[in-house]
């Protein structure tokens, strides 16, 4: 199952966003994997009936280094709830092994995608 597949490697313990979810929970709840897949396909199909608490998230400003009074010297952090992370971390395991099974990644457009050689310039 993909959410079980995505949930054995996700950190026990990340921050969660709103919903207050620890991966943990999830981890240890694996009888609830199927539920959580029903749901998550009903979204898909309906996009409409995404509810407001799974893409809300809470803002963190972290500052870039030492103390400062200026917004600039800041960068956002945003925490995601955990279904919201689960949701985009299996879609793009479905939208990468698709792509790759389809072979509609020629080499140069792959960058960093699993299983290829990652060069950052």
């Amino acid at each position: 199952m993909e959410i079980t597949s995505f949930l054995s490697k996700a950190h026990k313990w990340k921050s969660p966003g709103n919903d207050q979810i620890q991966n943990y929970w999830l981890k240890a709840f694996p009888v609830a994997h199927r539920q959580i897949t029903k749901n998550f396909n009903a979204i898909m199909e309906e996009l409409e009936k995404v509810p407001d608490w799974l893409t809300t998230g809470i803002n963190y400003l972290l500052p870039k280094s030492g103390y400062s009074k200026e917004v600039r010297n800041y960068r956002p952090i945003m925490c995601s709830t955990t279904m919201y992370k689960t949701l985009t971390g299996t879609t793009a395991k479905r939208i990468s092994t698709n792509l790759e099974d389809q072979n509609l990644l020629s080499a140069e457009q792959k960058g960093c995608h699993p299983g290829s050689k990652c060069y950052k310039d």
